[in-house]
């Protein structure tokens, strides 16, 4: 496990150095992004990498390799491969082929639009405001008689 660590280490370390990426922890794990897009995850199974096309396949293909999604079960069309521990020696290659698929652009991110104006109150807060006014009207017809 701590030879696996230490490659993750040194694959990140070099993105960042080389590649502009940026080390950083998304849903409780180290990953690696680039223009606010993760491509490589780190956990204790494995490391997970954004692919697509004959990488994907090829990743996919290696012993123990299962297809992995961020927040909960995978898709057959998910584009993450985790890659467990046991084949933390070809990590480098599959690292920079993640990094070409994120770099490409061709990741489907939400993008957010522009707002105009103040954003809306969230229906929590306008279900507040409401109970709020009824109690005021209540308290105000209120009165204490003897």
């Amino acid at each position: 496990m701590a030879n696996a660590r230490t490659r993750y280490d040194t694959i990140a370390d070099f993105m960042t150095r080389e590649h502009e990426a940026t080390a950083t922890a998304m849903y409780g794990k180290p990953a690696v992004q680039i223009n606010g897009t993760a491509f490589l995850f780190y956990m204790l199974p494995g490391m997970a990498f954004r692919l697509q096309g004959r990488a994907r396949e090829q990743a996919l293909a290696l012993p123990g390799a299962t297809g992995w999604a961020p927040l909960g079960e995978p898709n057959e069309r998910s584009p993450w491969v985790l890659v467990p521990v046991a084949q933390f020696l070809r990590w480098d290659r599959l690292a920079i082929d993640a990094l070409r698929y994120a770099q490409e652009g061709q990741v489907n991110t939400p993008k957010a639009a522009p707002v105009q104006g103040p954003p809306q109150d969230p229906p929590a807060a306008q279900r507040w405001r409401d109970n709020i006014k009824t109690l005021w009207e209540k308290a105000s017809n209120f009165r204490l008689t003897r």
